[in-house]
């Protein structure tokens, strides 16, 4: 959170005159509770860094970003919190592996270059119960 004062006229000291606000932080990725959104642990190896709300795939030592190549997807799941290790690190979090999210709020490889790319990541994939979508109104209203 920031707070600006662009009052530089302030006269009277100790009176409060703040004139605009900002949050700001990850989107929330959740489009409600249908289907119920599940979490696994999976084991993270060495040299990851990755955001919050990364979709991921996992091939059963580490996770790593998610791609689409000829069409297909090893999407397995996307990331309840971010994760980061160093050569030598492992470490273990949590992803979702079930719920409705909002295409917007995830991070993806760029191999997922159109919004059809992203709705059918998880199609064919180990999770098919995480579903994709994006909202009808116009998102650059919203960060």
């Amino acid at each position: 959170m920031s707070l600006t004062n662009h009052n530089s006229n302030i006269k009277d000291p100790g009176i409060a005159a703040i004139e605009g606000a900002s949050f700001t932080g990850p989107r929330e990725p959740l489009f409600g509770d249908t289907p119920a959104p599940t979490t696994t642990t999976v084991k993270v190896g060495e040299n990851v860094d990755l955001p919050i709300y990364s979709v991921v795939s996992y091939d059963g030592s580490t996770i790593a970003l998610a791609t689409l190549s000829g069409g297909t997807s090893n999407a397995y799941g996307i990331l309840t919190a971010p994760v980061k290790t160093g050569a030598g690190e492992s470490t273990t979090v949590d992803v979702y592996r079930s719920g409705h999210f909002d295409m917007v709020a995830l991070n993806w490889d760029a191999s997922f270059a159109t919004d059809d790319d992203k709705k059918t990541a998880f199609e064919d994939g180990k999770s098919t119960t995480i579903f994709i979508s994006k909202k009808k109104w116009n998102d650059s209203l919203h960060v």
